[in-house]
């Protein structure tokens, strides 16, 4: 059973359907073979479902039909959903971002992994830890 568990941004979720890097494909792969486990919401899977579809980034990626459904399987399959009965309201620059903190709350995770400077600037949110992608999956690696 995984100890690690994180909550992934959708700037990072969208690097990780469509890898292009060496670093997206590893945390792809780290998903896929339950290294951590991936915390979501239903407010953090929608707000995927609805980026992933936006016109810029389907021309962007050219993704199949199958290709979502496969990832956004892949993720319901994997991660841990929670309840969503937390809420906060702790970013004014922008209030959306407020679910990645409220999710990681519920769940205990112990990382956001983001690129959001405004998730980034925090560092951290009670005990967790807000880091980039390259500092996750090194600390994963460690395991």
């Amino acid at each position: 059973m995984p100890t690690i568990k994180a909550v992934v941004d959708t700037s990072v979720m969208l690097s990780v359907a469509f890898p292009r890097g060496e670093l997206a494909r590893e945390l792809r792969n780290m998903i896929a073979d339950g290294v951590f486990t991936l915390v979501t919401s239903k407010e953090i899977m929608a707000e995927l479902y609805r980026v992933i579809h936006y016109p810029r980034i389907l021309k962007q990626f050219k993704p199949s039909k199958d290709d979502i459904d496969d990832f956004i399987g892949m993720v319901m399959e994997k991660a841990l959903i929670t309840r969503g009965s937390y809420s906060t309201k702790k970013i004014a620059d922008d209030p959306s971002d407020d679910i990645f903190l409220a999710c990681a709350i519920e769940a205990k995770a112990d990382y956001i992994v983001s690129r959001d400077p405004h998730l980034r600037n925090l560092k951290h949110f009670h005990s967790i830890k807000i880091i980039d992608v390259k500092g996750f999956v090194e600390r994963v690696r460690k395991g």
